[in-house]
């Protein structure tokens, strides 16, 4: 992904020694089982802050300047700030596993650009773009993320066999 992206790491280091013993059961298809529900997860959760325009913490993204604003309505009215033409948040939007990472994230080029604002690529005398922070995880998004880690814990410590088999 070469727009922007977000890493979503875990770090079990301070876990319970029961915790880690069922973590290290989550080895080749549990843990990209774990990792597939945490990016689908994260993408829809990201897709839905964006129809709603807020960054993760809850803020509402700046306006588009009004001259920007008028153009946008009379070429794709109704159109979401961060979309158009099904871009960027649209299907340019994906998750992928990188190792033991999820990345979530976009390929298109402004992705940076509306993640932490500026000027880059910007014609001159063009406005700066302001941050639209649209990548990262929301308490929301903490505690699902945290309640689709334990689930796939539980399933391991549930099997018949139990989690050393």
């Amino acid at each position: 992904m070469a727009g922007a992206r977000i890493t979503i790491e875990a770090d079990l280091k301070g876990a319970s020694n029961a915790l880690e013993a069922l973590a290290d059961q989550l080895d080749g298809d549990g843990r990209r089982r774990l990792l597939q529900d945490i990016g689908e997860y994260e993408l829809g959760a990201t897709r839905e802050r964006a129809s709603r325009e807020v960054d993760p913490d809850g803020h509402t993204w700046r306006a588009l300047e009004p001259a920007y604003k008028r153009w946008k309505a009379r070429k794709r009215p109704a159109a979401p700030i961060l979309k158009f033409d099904f871009h960027m948040l649209g299907d340019q939007l994906a998750w992928q596993i990188d190792g033991d990472d999820v990345l979530v994230g976009t390929n298109a080029v402004y992705g940076a650009l509306h993640q932490f604002g500026g000027r880059k690529g910007m014609p001159p005398g063009a406005a700066a773009v302001p941050a639209r922070p649209w990548l990262g995880i929301s308490d929301e998004d903490a505690e699902e993320i945290l309640a689709i880690t334990v689930a796939h814990l539980e399933a391991v410590r549930m099997r018949p066999e139990g989690p050393s088999a």
